[in-house]
């Protein structure tokens, strides 16, 4: 996971880029405002840790910028503690405030648990009125919640990927789903149409799949 440190105190940047790298975290380090929006935009940092008061400009001028590439955790590590200051940082799209000094204790734990928040959104999707789970094969909507079949969640969440792309599906792609074997066409059209009605089951009344005759699936969401 990366952590861009936006810092620039070199013994800070040093003592910080140690200590997470001890934890196993892969650390990117920017100190200036100009150099954090070229590695935010190259690297996609996981979390960036964001001094508020850099050589070229204040950190909350450009949260907006680092948000729009990849939608990092913001972390902003400040000596200003002016109520005004952090009211700005947030309303900007800064996650959480730290004052300094702060304890690299509470740093490396506050880390370590937006790490497994980070690492649990990986798995849980959301489009229309449903919401899946990559990881336990779990499908919900309001407060129905049923288990698919591994391959079933395979081909909702590739037909997810599409839908976010604008494309369609196509049925060649399915070929190695696990669950095809033999008969693949009439395998991929069963496995379809069950995926509809676990739809049903679960209650949604906005996710469509429909067919693209000779093409594949498209994946569309009703208003």
């Amino acid at each position: 996971m990366k952590v861009l440190i936006v810092e620039d105190n070199d013994s800070l940047q040093e003592t910080l880029k140690n200590a997470l790298e001890d934890d196993r975290f892969e650390v990117i380090a920017a100190y200036d405002g100009r150099t954090a929006k070229e590695q935010s935009y190259k690297q996609r940092p996981d979390i960036i840790l964001l001094d508020m008061m850099l050589p070229d400009m204040m950190g909350y001028e450009f949260i907006d910028f680092l948000k729009a590439n990849g939608d990092p955790v913001i972390i902003v590590i400040s000596a200003l503690e002016e109520e005004e200051t952090r009211r700005i940082a947030y309303e900007k799209g800064a996650d959480d405030y730290l004052i300094k000094p702060m304890t690299l204790f509470d740093l490396r734990y506050k880390l370590k648990a937006m790490k497994k928040r980070i690492r649990k959104s990986e798995f849980i999707f959301t489009v229309g009125d449903i919401t899946f789970n990559m990881e336990n094969l779990e499908l919900s909507c309001q407060n129905n919640t049923i288990i698919l079949q591994h391959s079933q969640m395979t081909v909702l969440k590739r037909l997810y990927d599409k839908y976010q792309a604008g494309e369609i599906l196509d049925k060649n792609e399915l070929i190695n789903v696990e669950g095809m074997g033999k008969s693949m066409s009439f395998r991929i059209h069963t496995m379809v149409g069950r995926l509809r009605k676990n739809l049903a089951d679960a209650g949604s009344e906005n996710i469509i799949i429909e067919n693209e005759y000779g093409k594949g699936y498209r994946m569309s969401v009703m208003k």
